[in-house]
Formats: C-alpha cells, sequence, structure tokens
C-alpha cells in the first residue's frame, strides 16, 4: 500500500502543478495583453504553448508572440519555444 500512496501522491502533485503553470501563463498573457484567457484554453507539450481561443485574441497573441514568450519563461521554469494556436 505505500507504494500506491506514493504513486497517488505524486499524481495528485504534478496534476495540481500543471494547474499552476497554466494559471501563470494566464497571468503572463493578461499582463501583456489585457484581456483574460481561461487556464482550460492552454495545454503545454513538450516545449510548445497551445492556446485555444477566440481569433481575435489569437491574432494579439501572434503580434506579441515574443514578449509574451519572454516573460512565460521568466515567470515559469519552461523552456517554452513556440505558441500554437
Amino acid at each position: 500500500m505505500i507504494g500506491l500512496d506514493d504513486l497517488l501522491r505524486r499524481i495528485r502533485y504534478s496534476l495540481n502543478d500543471d494547474t499552476l503553470t497554466k494559471a501563470e501563463v494566464a497571468q503572463c498573457i493578461k499582463g501583456i495583453l489585457n484581456f483574460n484567457i481561461e487556464p482550460n484554453e492552454i495545454s503545454l507539450k513538450g516545449d510548445t504553448l497551445r492556446i485555444k481561443t477566440t481569433p481575435t485574441k489569437r491574432n494579439e497573441i501572434k503580434l506579441n508572440e515574443g514578449r509574451i514568450l519572454e516573460a512565460v519563461r521568466s515567470k515559469t521554469r519552461l523552456a517554452i519555444r513556440a505558441i500554437v494556436y
């Protein structure tokens, strides 16, 4: 049972960490672009940040992609290299 408890604890921490990371990314975007992106619209896979949102917001994100990437890298410890829409 100790092994199962340890496994469940690690899964819970990793899921919580992912949620916190998405919230930090959403705050970075809000700080730069002055509009909200919900954390459930953001997904992280490897070194890519995927954002599913409206076309208007995607255009603004694309125009400010460099600033967003720089802010995300500095605020989180992620090595994000690209944003996919």
